[in-house]
């Protein structure tokens, strides 16, 4: 898994006491690509290698700074809007601080959210999780399409479709976005997180085939966004 947002690598990745800088971006669209600037605060937060989360604020503008953040494959990192109420959502994200000192991270918008539940006849239920996830070739970083993707926790599966979202119906497959959005997830379990299963689908020349599990953070009210590598 890894941020949705801009990142720079970081030579020294061994476990250990990291730091975290970046910006808060708004995704401004579906595509949960396009962003600007969030001009209003917030607070971000992440793991701590002490065991105790780290905090540190984004005031509109100038970068935020976490120190003590431990190095690890998912960190998963949130930042909380100070507009109680507003659009933006609480929102999730993973970012491997074991390779990384600055990552922009990302904040999801109830609006657009609300707009593609509403073009497959689905209400956003505001005490769920909700997860939006990339899929991509772990080996390349390509966006895979063909994959089936099921969340048991999930009340649907969304997937972005080349000119619509289709609610899964048992044969839906990411298209070349590799993009999948799992609709009101149930709370999670007791590590915080929700298990999505990958399969490659068939095709006339092979059969279908898993690609794996992985665990996702899922926090009621909350918006999770990953990038997830899959080896296919």
């Amino acid at each position: 898994m890894g941020s949705a947002g801009a990142s720079s690598m970081n030579p020294d990745s061994d476990a250990g006491t990291g730091t975290l800088q970046g910006q808060v971006l708004l995704l401004t669209d579906d595509s949960f690509v396009s962003a600007r600037l969030y001009n209003s605060g917030a607070t971000v937060t992440a793991d701590g290698a002490s065991g105790s989360p780290v905090s540190g604020n984004w005031n509109g503008a100038d970068p935020f700074m976490l120190d003590g953040v431990t190095r690890a494959a998912t960190n998963w990192v949130s930042v909380k809007p100070d507009l109680i109420g507003g659009d933006p959502l609480l929102t999730y994200q993973a970012v491997r601080t074991n390779q990384v000192t600055k990552s922009d991270l990302a904040l999801v918008s109830a609006a657009t959210l609300d707009a593609i539940f509403t073009s497959v006849s689905m209400l956003r239920s505001a005490n769920s999780g909700q997860v939006v996830l990339f899929f991509r070739s772990a080996g390349t970083g390509v966006p895979l399409s063909g994959l089936r993707v099921t969340m048991a926790s999930a009340q649907a599966a969304i997937y972005s479709g080349a000119t619509r979202w289709v609610s899964d119906d048992g044969t839906a497959i990411t298209d070349q976005s590799g993009l999948i959005v799992f609709a009101n997830v149930d709370p999670p379990n007791s590590g915080g997180t929700q298990v999505v299963t990958v399969t490659r689908a068939a095709t006339t020349t092979t059969p279908a085939a898993a690609a794996g599990e992985f665990a996702v953070k899922v926090v009621p009210g909350a918006a999770t966004i990953a990038t997830i590598g899959v080896q296919l």
